[in-house]
């Protein structure tokens, strides 16, 4: 059988050019475009309910998002009342803070502006114990290397086993040259103080963070790995926040963001779990064949904040690729297009310059202070 297979492979590279073609099957030359729904009911009366509504997009088209927008969106409850999203962005669709009942069931209703319906089963909102605190911890284990964040949270009635969170983080970052000069027609001009040395920039993490009790005999999460922050990575150069959120879930909605994990997070192996369908609750009334991407979930959302600062990790190092060039005057507007920017001016005269990250933070980040910002 080996021989056999080695003969047919040199058939085939060997073959002319003319008698080879490549065949694009229909699920990659005209793909599906599903709608993606993603939000949470949220009955916390400090805090808006919002959804976002996007499309699936070809693997070989660059953007990574395409927003859902026109669309009509609206929370349902089982006694028939309606409460109306407004899209406050595109594909962004959100409620005013408003106490939910958490003894009513509600559904997602969805109208498309291209005449397509969607709903959502109808879903309790699940009751949400604080979360007891959330602490870090570095380590030195090489499939750990870093600083890792945990969970610990538990509730004392036993009532809701399955757990989720999501984080929110931003960091302190300096760059590695300091300016106070720009360069305004190719003259030399102060910037006034308002200096781009110091940023913070903020991201969601894109881990899925399960954990889940019913092993227990008490509904306690001790130490539930969240986010890993690698060695000497830029997060923890001067200092690092994330805000964290819990979600209470039903152990259908578990079971979905655990197939979800598995889908996303567990798969580039042949030692690897295999991909599995993941039907959500959400359904196309218009054309029953049509999926749809997301689960709709809802309860009360718990946060806590932490900052960690560098010198509670040291060592930790970031190390940047930055270097520097002193230029003449004449050689500066060359330099300037090519991506370059003055940060001091030398006797000579001479500029020196360097890559336009390492010297303007505000490229990636922004220079004014978060308000919650220690």
């Amino acid at each position: 059988m080996k021989k056999g297979l080695t003969i047919l492979l040199g058939i085939i590279i060997t073959a002319p050019p003319g008698c080879r073609q490549t065949y694009a099957p229909p699920a990659i030359t005209n793909p599906p475009r599903y709608l993606v729904v993603e939000g949470f009911i949220n009955n916390n009366s400090a805090d808006t309910t919002v959804f976002t509504l996007s499309r699936t997009v070809p693997l070989a088209d660059s953007s990574t998002y395409t927003a859902e927008t026109g669309a009509t969106v609206a929370i349902e409850d089982s006694a028939g009342n309606r409460y109306s999203l407004i899209e406050t962005d595109q594909g962004i669709y959100s409620y005013p803070p408003y106490p939910f009942n958490n003894k009513t069931k509600y559904r997602l209703h969805i109208f498309t502006t291209g005449r397509e319906e969607y709903t959502s089963d109808f879903i309790p909102l699940v009751s949400n114990p604080p979360i007891d605190s959330i602490t870090w911890a570095r380590s030195d284990d090489p499939l750990h290397l870093g600083v890792t964040i945990f969970a610990n949270t538990h509730d004392p009635n036993n009532n809701t086993r399955y757990y989720r969170w999501a984080c929110e983080q931003t960091w302190e970052y300096h760059v590695k040259y300091y300016t106070l000069w720009g360069l305004v027609n190719n003259i030399p001009t102060s910037l006034n103080g308002d200096t781009a040395y110091i940023c913070w920039r903020s991201d969601n993490t894109t881990t899925i963070d399960l954990a889940s009790s019913t092993q227990l005999a008490q509904d306690v999460i001790y130490q539930a790995p969240l986010t890993l922050i690698p060695l000497n990575s830029q997060l923890l150069q001067i200092e690092y926040s994330t805000l964290v959120k819990q979600y209470a879930l039903t152990k259908d909605a578990f079971t979905w963001w655990q197939i979800l994990k598995k889908n996303t997070e567990q798969i580039g192996s042949i030692f690897g779990v295999q991909p599995s369908a993941n039907p959500g609750n959400i359904h196309c009334l218009s054309d029953t064949t049509k999926q749809v991407l997301g689960y709709v979930s809802g309860g009360n959302i718990q946060k806590q904040r932490i900052f960690i600062t560098n010198d509670q990790v040291t060592p930790w190092t970031y190390v940047d690729d930055c270097i520097d060039s002193t230029v003449s005057p004449s050689e500066a507007a060359e330099f300037l297009n090519r991506g370059y920017l003055l940060f001091n001016i030398v006797q000579g005269p001479g500029y020196v310059i360097s890559h336009n990250y390492c010297v303007d933070c505000t490229l990636t980040g922004t220079n004014k202070k978060p308000s919650y910002w220690q």
